[in-house]
């Protein structure tokens, strides 16, 4: 019966604080942004690239849209390219294309789906945040974050070695927009990840993935946007909808699709040694 009561008054604080159970909330502590603050003209940011498991590259692929929603520009998962499923931003994208219009086709490249990559990082500054990710878009011009770094891999070595592995300092700028701009990456001396045991553990240990922060939307959020409207949450429905001219949610996609489901890895610091003895650390 206790258990009964304690679910009942957890539902009940929980839709008296006017929550929904769609909760995509961000935690913006596992975000790292190479960006200056208001005022700022120039500045710099240090980061260590953490190793892989496998010793595959550092920098992942993921693909997002960039699409303007509720007047706000916002990334949207793309299902297709990174998990091969339906996206119905790409599915407007090829039924424009295939009209044979040359403004359909350009209108089309509004909903084409754009390579970023994504690695895993420490931000020095902000260590006590633990493992970070850092999410920037790929450059056709060959002027990207990424063409910064690959000289400095193909000089220095595996940067990302948590013994003799070096730290990066991010060089920003702003560009003719007043828009923060990287203007060069470069490396630091060969330093360890950390001569903290408790730190170390933790970090390598952690198995967060990018795709645990950078959570998917729902398709029906996605198809609402694909259709033209702007969607909003629906308590009532507990699905979303799209949001009429009159400000009114009305609903237009009612195909029912669960709300991705993200597990959350907690890494436990309870074995780590509080020793400062290098030979404990774990790697």
């Amino acid at each position: 019966m206790s258990n009964i009561l304690d679910s009942i008054r957890e539902q009940y604080e929980k839709n008296k604080a006017g929550q929904s159970s769609f909760d995509n909330t961000p935690d913006f502590s596992k975000y790292f942004a190479a960006r200056l603050e208001e005022g700022e003209e120039s500045g710099e940011q240090t980061i260590r690239m953490m190793p892989t498991a496998d010793g595959s590259s550092p920098f992942e692929e993921g693909h997002w849209h960039s699409i303007q929603v509720g007047g706000k520009w916002r990334k949207l998962y793309c299902a297709k390219h990174n998990d091969g499923g339906e996206c119905p931003l790409c599915e407007i994208e090829a039924e424009l294309k295939a009209t044979g219009s040359e403004e359909d086709k350009k209108i089309s490249k509004q909903f084409k789906a754009k390579k970023f990559y994504i690695v895993r990082l420490i931000d020095r500054d902000n260590e006590g945040d633990g493992v970070k990710f850092w999410r920037f878009p790929h450059n056709w011009k060959g002027e990207g974050a990424i063409d910064k770094m690959i000289p400095i891999f193909t000089k220095k070595g595996d940067v990302t070695h948590p013994r003799e592995g070096r730290d990066m300092v991010i060089i920003l700028g702003r560009d003719d927009r007043k828009f923060t701009k990287i203007t060069s990456i470069m490396s630091e001396d060969v330093s360890i990840l950390t001569e903290d045991t408790t730190k170390a553990k933790a970090w390598m240990a952690d198995k967060t993935t990018w795709k645990d922060i950078y959570k998917a939307q729902p398709t029906e959020y996605l198809q609402i946007i694909a259709n033209g409207d702007t969607p909003v949450y629906d308590k009532g429905l507990q699905k979303f909808v799209a949001k009429g001219d009159d400000g009114e949610a009305v609903a237009t996609y009612s195909k029912p699709t669960p709300t991705p489901k993200v597990e959350t890895v907690v890494t436990s610091n309870s074995e780590a040694s509080t020793t400062d003895n290098e030979d404990e650390l774990p790697f």
